[in-house]
C-alpha cells in the first residue's frame, strides 16, 4: 500500500512540475496573483462538446494537448473571467453572451475593415460605431447610457375602424355639375372672354421683361398722383394659338424687324395654318411667330420673338407646340454660326449636319451682325 501511495504521489509531483516547464512564467505569475471570488461570478452555461470533439480529433496522440490548446486563449478566458467579474457580459439578441472588446481587437477589426473596397451595411456601421467612440474618448464623452423607463407604457388608444362609404352619397357628389364659366360670379366681374380661334394653350406663369417694366411703371404712376384715379391694371396670360388674317399685318411687322425687309407670310394660311403656324400673344398684341412650310415638308422658315419679350420660354413654347403638331416628323432649319438660337436648338435634339458659306448673304444687311454663314440642323424622329 505505501509503494503505491508513494508511486501516486510522484505522478502527481511530475505532472505539475511538467506543467510549469511548458507555461511562461509571466503568465503563471499573474494566474496566481489574480484571486477571484467564485461565487460572486455570475455563472454563465455554454456547451462543452466542440471542445471535446476537438481535443479528441486533433490531441488524441499528444501528451502536451491541452497546454498547445489553451495556450492561445489564456488571455481570451482571463479577459472574459474579469468581464464577468465587473458585470460587463451582455446578451445579444440570439440570446449568446458578448463581453467588450479589447483595444488591440478593435485597432485589428478597424484596419481589417478600412482594407475592404466593398463593406456591407453593416461593416460600414461597425467602422462607424469605432470612429465614433475613438472620437467620444479623445474629448472624455462618455457613451450615454439609455435606460427604459420605470413606469409602464400607456398603450395607444385603438384605431377607430373607417366607416364605410355611402354609396348613393358618392354618386350623388360625382353626378354634380359645375357651373359653366360664362354662367359664374368670375365671369360677371371680369366679363366673358371667348377663346380665341385655334387656341392651341394658354400660360399665365410667364413674366417678360415688357410686363415687368408695365407694372413698374403703373405702381410709380399710383404712388406718384394718389389724387388721381388709375386704371385697373389687370394681369394677362400669353395665348399660343394658329395663324389666322387678323395676325398677319402685326407678324409682317415683326418678321422684317427681326430678319429682313419684304417678308411676306400670307400664303401660310393655304397650307393648313391649324399644323404648320404658332403665334403667341398678349392680349392683342402678336409676340412670336413660329413656322413650317407644310406638313409634309417640315422646314421651319421662321422663329421669331419679339424684342422685350424674349428669354422667357415663349420661343421654347412655340417649338414645342410646333414639333407637337407634327409627330413622327423629321424637322430641318438654317441657322446663323453665332446666332444664339443654338442652344434652344440643341435642348431638343437638332444635330448639325452641313455648314453652308454665305447663306444669308442675299437677306441680310451689310452691317448686320449675324454671320452669314450658316449651320443646317436636323431633328430625326423616325
Amino acid at each position: 500500500m505505501s509503494s503505491e501511495a508513494s508511486d501516486g504521489s510522484d505522478y502527481h509531483e511530475s505532472t505539475k512540475s511538467k506543467a510549469r516547464k511548458h507555461r511562461p512564467r509571466k503568465r503563471q505569475k499573474r494566474i496566481k496573483e489574480e484571486q477571484l471570488d467564485i461565487e460572486d461570478v455570475e455563472r454563465i452555461e455554454f456547451p462543452l462538446e466542440p471542445l471535446f470533439s476537438a481535443l479528441r480529433k486533433d490531441y488524441a496522440d499528444d501528451d502536451d494537448s491541452f497546454e498547445q490548446l489553451m495556450e492561445p486563449l489564456v488571455d481570451h478566458l482571463l479577459q472574459a473571467r474579469i468581464s464577468v467579474e465587473q458585470g460587463l457580459i451582455e446578451v445579444d439578441d440570439s440570446g449568446k453572451a458578448t463581453r467588450p472588446l479589447r483595444r488591440s481587437e478593435i485597432a485589428s477589426l478597424e484596419q481589417k475593415l478600412g482594407n475592404k473596397d466593398n463593406l456591407s451595411p453593416m461593416e460600414a456601421l461597425i467602422l462607424r460605431k469605432i470612429k465614433l467612440e475613438r472620437q467620444r474618448a479623445r474629448v472624455n464623452i462618455k457613451t450615454p447610457n439609455i435606460k427604459a423607463p420605470d413606469s409602464p407604457l400607456t398603450p395607444l388608444p385603438p384605431v377607430p375602424p373607417t366607416p364605410p362609404v355611402n354609396a348613393e352619397v358618392l354618386d350623388a357628389l360625382n353626378n354634380i355639375e359645375t357651373t359653366p364659366f360664362e354662367n359664374s360670379f368670375l365671369a360677371r366681374l371680369h366679363g366673358i372672354h371667348q377663346p380665341p380661334p385655334g387656341l392651341i394653350a394658354i400660360d399665365w406663369e410667364a413674366r417678360t421683361p415688357w410686363m415687368n417694366l408695365m407694372t413698374d411703371i403703373h405702381e410709380h404712376y399710383t404712388f406718384a398722383h394718389p389724387e388721381r384715379e388709375c386704371p385697373m391694371h389687370e394681369p394677362a396670360p400669353i395665348t399660343y394659338s394658329t395663324l389666322h388674317a387678323y395676325h398677319l399685318a402685326q407678324v409682317h411687322d415683326l418678321l422684317e424687324r427681326s430678319f429682313w425687309p419684304g417678308i411676306d407670310v400670307s400664303d401660310s394660311l393655304d397650307y393648313q395654318p391649324e399644323r404648320c403656324t404658332v403665334i403667341a400673344m398678349y392680349k392683342k398684341v402678336v409676340v412670336g411667330v413660329a413656322m413650317i412650310i407644310s406638313p409634309v415638308q417640315t422646314y421651319i422658315t421662321y422663329l421669331a420673338v419679339k424684342s422685350g419679350w424674349d428669354k422667357s420660354q415663349i420661343a421654347r413654347n412655340m417649338l414645342y407646340h410646333l414639333i407637337k403638331m407634327n409627330r413622327d416628323k423629321d424637322f430641318t432649319l438654317h441657322v446663323s454660326t453665332n446666332s444664339s438660337a443654338m442652344l434652344l436648338y440643341n435642348q431638343f435634339g437638332f444635330k448639325i449636319e452641313e455648314f453652308v458659306a454665305g447663306f444669308y448673304s442675299e437677306y441680310l444687311h451689310p452691317d448686320s451682325r449675324a454671320s452669314k454663314n450658316a449651320f443646317k440642323l436636323r431633328l430625326r424622329r423616325l
